[in-house]
């Protein structure tokens, strides 16, 4: 529409001034035939009969400068301004009707002249006239907003209308758009065509249809890593059980070795069914108090801590949210067991949970150990990504497992070093539901030893 306008205006402009030129180049000629009706012979020689006040008249106009000049016989000037031919002198053959319309620069300024040759009372004559291009530009202008003015406006109100009208029909395709960011990656359920225009149906198909092969996708591939899970702890539980058995039995200090890598295995199985629970899909949301949900499950990990000689403590506040208590569970306590199984004997760890005045909530664990360079805080996240010379019963899986689960509840986890010089992983929940009973009191568990309140 844009190239419409132009080439409108284009051709509009080339026929206004066509039209503005014939119209003043009549006029030229009609001033130029009058002045050489004012030729007259005395004694024998043409004169022109044109005093002061008529030549004022002549010249004068409102918008535009006009020259002219009569010549008689011979070339010889009768009246008017001299110098008003053009550069190039015209040849009889150019005439057209005894006329010859040329364009000049006079005192600075475009002119539009005519040339015409008379014939009065036996004498050739030739009268010029010529005026600058004021009025036949206004002209062209004036004919130019005319027509492209209303094209314009047609122009505006096209684009609005259907700026308007694609906005009207894509906002259905936004509505999907909208619905779909805001799932979770566990909802897998069908979009629904039939709630959509009929443009948009094959589209909403085809995602129901990919929604429906992911679903079975990931389905399959949980239900492998769980199963096989599920049927290697009981095998390795039985091999774990017949090793401490004999070593107890015998006392046999060259099967530790092999406990210990029962006991890794077995740690392993354990990793990936936390893991398999912890892909999306299949997770009902609840509302879990984290303090309550701690304290249910503190005295494995106060064991843990005393077998490795660590202090273990617990800072806890009210707070409640969305989430599956499950995997909240297996969160928790892959953030505490990498803490206590990295940090020395003799270290403390410390567990905090925290409710803030805008409904979100914080977890955090510290612990006094090595810490976690700078470099590497974005890689422990990976599977099976262990930190080099730190030794440790881990298998790679922890934080890997802690970072699919928090990504479930739409949480973040930001790892820093500690007062102590050791690692601080903090994880930020945002969607929270309201906080029950007290926010903001202090419960710290008995520990390990009974040395502090730790």
């Amino acid at each position: 529409m844009l190239l419409f306008l132009v080439a409108s205006g284009t051709s509009a402009y080339f026929v206004a001034s066509r039209n503005a030129n014939e119209a003043y180049d009549r006029s030229l000629l009609n001033l130029a035939i009058a002045l050489g009706n004012q030729v007259h012979a005395r004694n024998g020689r043409p004169e022109l009969e044109l005093d002061q006040q008529g030549q004022q008249i002549l010249v004068t106009d409102k918008f535009d400068h006009i020259y002219f000049a009569v010549y008689g016989p011979k070339g010889r000037l009768l009246g008017g301004s001299d110098g008003l031919f053009p550069a190039e002198t015209p040849q009889l053959d150019m005439f057209s009707d005894g006329h010859y319309y040329f364009d000049k620069i006079v005192d600075g300024r475009n002119v539009r002249g005519v040339i015409q040759l008379l014939n009065r009372e036996g004498h050739e004559l030739t009268v010029l006239v010529g005026e600058t291009l004021a009025k036949r530009e206004s002209q062209v202008g004036s004919i130019l907003l005319g027509i492209l003015l209303p094209e314009a406006l047609l122009l505006a109100a096209t684009i609005i209308m259907i700026l308007l009208a694609v906005n009207a029909g894509l906002r259905p395709l936004d509505t999907l758009r909208v619905q779909l960011s805001r799932r979770s990656p566990s909802d897998l359920s069908p979009v629904g065509a039939a709630q959509l225009p009929i443009e948009l149906q094959p589209l909403a198909t085809e995602v129901d249809r990919l929604l429906g092969r992911l679903d079975v996708a990931l389905g399959a591939q949980r239900h492998f890593v769980s199963d096989a899970a599920h049927q290697l702890r009981t095998p390795i539980a039985a091999l774990q059980a017949q090793v401490e058995s004999i070593i107890q039995a015998r006392n046999d200090p060259q099967l530790a070795p092999v406990l210990v890598a029962v006991r890794r295995l077995a740690h392993l199985v354990n990793q990936l069914l936390s893991l398999a629970r912890a892909e999306p899909g299949g997770v009902l949301m609840a509302p879990v108090e984290l303090r309550s949900l701690i304290e249910q499950n503190a005295d494995a990990w106060v064991q843990l801590a005393i077998e490795h000689d660590v202090d273990l403590g617990f800072e806890l506040q009210t707070a409640t949210m969305e989430g599956s208590a499950t995997l909240l569970r297996e969160l928790i306590g892959n953030l505490v067991e990498n803490a206590i199984l990295y940090t020395p004997a003799g270290g403390q760890v410390t567990l905090r949970c925290a409710s803030h005045d805008d409904g979100a909530a914080t977890l955090a664990v510290e612990d006094n150990g090595p810490g976690i360079p700078a470099e590497l805080r974005d890689r422990v996240f990976e599977r099976f990504f262990r930190q080099e010379g730190l030794g440790g019963e881990g298998c790679g899986l922890g934080l890997a497992i802690v970072r699919q689960i928090a990504n479930q509840h739409g949480a973040t986890i930001r790892i820093a070093e500690s007062e102590s010089g050791g690692a601080l992983l903090e994880v930020f929940f945002s969607r929270l539901a309201p906080c029950q009973g007290v926010a903001g009191g202090d419960s710290r568990s008995v520990s390990d030893s009974g040395q502090s309140p730790r």
